[in-house]
């Protein structure tokens, strides 16, 4: 009987083991469609995944746009991006980074980035979430007239914090510029904002502005770009 019990304590008191590892995320979709007097119809994909272990963390992110009236492509927008970071402490972090993106409006067929850096986690917690970070990029540009291309060597620097003041609302947003190191004309930015409310279960609603700035577009094209997404999703 006594071995019993004691066997029975010492389980009791054992710690908990961790939860293994596993992927967490978002896919928010929008869509429109209207016919007769107006013909018109878009659609959107949104999807963001994340894998954290103790000591390294891989981010992906995927967003799709699409716009279509009178049967001619009005705008055509699609982004894939990728980061890996590795935790040297609980907050400051290496990382390697990667981006691809065409834009039909800016008469853009792939714009480019792949980078190094360091990153500092100012907070990790249920209610905040802030870091920030820096580092070098190779940042390339194809355009529709090849006249328009670049290439350059760039700083990047970015910022990335999420809010949840209720548990219905989460708010973020993530922030980077990449000025170049060879031409003080060459700048690039990116503006990301999220608004996200629960509406039960893994469902939510959000809406999702894009602010993009750059100083050197192609020709005949505004340096500003601004693109605002409305859609349900599922987490995950």
């Amino acid at each position: 009987m006594l071995p019993i019990l004691l066997s029975a304590l010492q389980d009791a008191s054992a710690p908990a083991a961790a939860p293994a590892p596993k992927w967490t995320g978002s896919v928010t979709i929008g869509a429109s469609f209207s016919d007769g007097n107006t013909e018109r119809m878009t659609a959107s994909t949104v999807a963001d995944a994340e894998y954290r272990r103790e000591k390294d963390r891989t981010k992906l992110g995927f967003l799709w746009n699409y716009a279509e009236e009178q049967s001619t492509i009005t705008e055509r927008k699609t982004q894939g991006r990728a980061q890996y970071d590795y935790f040297f402490s609980k907050q400051l972090y290496g990382l390697a980074q990667a981006s691809a993106e065409n834009d039909f409006r800016a008469a853009l067929n792939l714009r480019t980035t792949l980078g190094v850096g360091a990153g500092y986690q100012f907070s990790d917690t249920e209610e905040w979430k802030l870091s920030a970070e820096a580092g070098l990029s190779y940042f390339d540009e194809d355009f529709k007239t090849n006249s328009d291309d670049q290439s350059y060597v760039a700083a990047r620097l970015a910022y990335k914090w999420d809010y949840k003041p209720s548990a219905k609302w989460t708010l973020a947003q993530l922030g980077e510029i990449f000025p170049s190191l060879e031409d003080v004309e060459d700048v690039y930015a990116r503006l990301d904002t999220k608004a996200r409310v629960e509406l039960g279960g893994a469902m939510y609603a959000q809406g999702q502005w894009i602010y993009t700035w750059d100083n050197t577009p192609a020709s005949g094209k505004e340096r500003v770009d601004n693109l605002l997404i409305l859609g349900l999703g599922w987490s995950f």
